[in-house]
Parts: C-alpha cells; sequence; structure tokens
C-alpha cells in the first residue's frame, strides 16, 4: 500500500484541529492525549490533530524527519522493523528511540503548561464541556492544544489521562 506524504487536514478554526473529524467528547479527548504519548515513546510527533486509531494521521519520524501518514492503529503496537521509506537501518531504531526515550520528563515546562495530574485532567475536560456549550471556539481549542499538544511530558500525560478516566 501506498501512503501519501502530501496529504494534510487545513487547520480550521473548530475542535477539529486538535481532534481531526472528531468531536471533543471525554472519550475522543482522552484517547488524543494517550495517542500522543504512545508515538511519543515510540519516536513519532504528530502533525496534525489525532483523527482516531483507523484513520490516517499525519506524523514525523522523529528519528530521520520524515514527515506522512501513518494509521494510529499500526503506530501503537510497537515498533515495527520497516517504519517507513527512507528511515534509518531497523538495528538503529532500538538506539535511537532509547535516546529519545531519555528526553521524557515527568514534568511539563512549556510556555502553555499541559495537565499533567487527574485533576487537571479533569478540570480541563469540564471547561472544554462548558466552553462548547457558550459556544467558545478559542477557548476551546486552547484547552484541547493543553490536552493534546506536544510535550515532552506526554507519558506522564497519558498516565494522568488514564488515572481520570478510570475515575
Amino acid at each position: 500500500m501506498s501512503i501519501d506524504t502530501t496529504t494534510t487536514t487545513p487547520a480550521t478554526d473548530e475542535p477539529r484541529e486538535y481532534l481531526t473529524g472528531l468531536e471533543p467528547t471525554r472519550r475522543n479527548m482522552l484517547s488524543a492525549i494517550k495517542a500522543v504519548a504512545r508515538i511519543t515513546e515510540l519516536g513519532w510527533e504528530p502533525r496534525g490533530g489525532y483523527p482516531g486509531s483507523d484513520v490516517l494521521w499525519k506524523v514525523r519520524c522523529r528519528l530521520c524527519g520524515w514527515i506522512g501518514l501513518r494509521f494510529f492503529s499500526h503506530l501503537r503496537r510497537g515498533r515495527p522493523a520497516f517504519r517507513h521509506p527512507g528511515c534509518l537501518p531497523q538495528p538503529e531504531h532500538a538506539k535511537r528511540i532509547a535516546a529519545l526515550v531519555e528526553d521524557v520528563r515527568t514534568t511539563c515546562a512549556c510556555p502553555t503548561p499541559h495537565p499533567i495530574t487527574a485533576g487537571e485532567n479533569a478540570a480541563d475536560v469540564k471547561a472544554i464541556a462548558d466552553a462548547r456549550t457558550q459556544g467558545g471556539t478559542d477557548q476551546v481549542n486552547h484547552l484541547l492544544a493543553r490536552l493534546t499538544g506536544i510535550c515532552p511530558a506526554a507519558a506522564a500525560r497519558a498516565e494522568a489521562a488514564a488515572e481520570y478516566a478510570a475515575r
């Protein structure tokens, strides 16, 4: 199967900027947080909003810089021997991914702090629900960026989201 690396989803003034094609429901937001953490752990970086597990997602390979489309349902399974055309040789993957994982943080020092506790996730999800009710698209987008944006603390954020989801 050939993967088209030129297709992009245009940014809109709707919450789908961070949840491409998905409503910002509690379940979708938590899935997006976990997905961002998982692909970060595996050496990928999202280049667009989380579209769901069986929809092509624009990502960047953090091993070599390649940008293209991948299904999250394929990425979440682990480290495939073949990442994409032109990537580093497979024997180098583990070493490079290990180096990336060393850069993972347990706290967020981003200019716009991301939630890293279950309580912070709960507060943001509630604020998104309130903003949606009031028609506050800008506020919804801001909060979705906090929940699903790229951050070195992605794994800690996913753990907090899982704790919140279990409530």
